[in-house]
């Protein structure tokens, strides 16, 4: 997340909307946005079924089931152009490649 706000101006100057989305509660979700000083809204206590809606992916860590790290790009009119799942931090979307991808379908 703290790689989306050092490139969040240019997403809004291409009109794009960041959200982002966490299974933790409002504690430790503030604590996230707080400690990164994002400047897009965080969700808190994102729980399976809204996982589900999503197509996210959940998993198993230690007997719990949580929403593994998903990413997407979603059109303006809710299609989704574009997602990424993994299973760690490694393999998320790069900001700049998304602002790539996007620009790249804006002409």
């Amino acid at each position: 997340m703290a790689e989306v706000e050092q490139s969040y101006s240019q997403f809004l100057d291409l009109g794009i909307r960041v959200v982002a989305g966490n299974t933790d509660g409002v504690p430790e979700t503030g604590a996230t946005a707080h400690d990164h000083q994002l400047s897009f809204p965080v969700a808190h206590n994102v729980d399976p079924e809204l996982v589900e809606a999503l197509g996210g992916w959940i998993g198993e860590r230690r007997g719990e089931r949580i929403m593994q790290p998903s990413e997407f790009v979603i059109r303006p009119n809710g299609e989704v152009a574009a997602s990424m799942y993994a299973s760690t931090q490694l393999g998320r979307m790069d900001p700049q490649e998304v602002l790539r991808f996007v620009r790249s379908r804006m002409d």
